[in-house]
């Protein structure tokens, strides 16, 4: 989690949004982690697994990134700190794609 708040920082502005998703019932010690590890990005709670379900996920953590037209483009099972310059990459790869379909003004 605290990887991702910096790339969310890193990315702020840049029509980026970060969303993650806890299945079942959040408790409180994992509402305390999120304001100790100053979580700003949406957190939201799936505790039907709408979300879950919809996407697949079979195993945590999963990281699905969308483009802006909705597509899942990237997908991850797990997460390392060495993954962070890849998934960086793929944000800029997402960005560029972005401001290419742009129409211009």
């Amino acid at each position: 989690m605290p990887r991702l708040v910096e790339m969310n920082e890193k990315f702020a502005g840049m029509g980026v949004k970060f969303v993650s998703i806890d299945s079942g019932t959040r408790s409180a010690a994992a509402d305390e982690f999120l304001t100790e590890n100053n979580v700003t990005h949406v957190v939201l709670n799936d505790s039907r697994d709408e979300v879950t379900d919809a996407y697949r996920i079979v195993a945590i953590p999963v990281t699905v990134m969308i483009d802006h037209e909705g597509r899942v483009v990237y997908r991850h099972v797990g997460f390392a700190d060495e993954m962070v310059p890849r998934l960086e990459k793929e944000i800029e790869t997402l960005i560029a794609w972005r401001d290419a379909a742009a129409p211009e003004a």
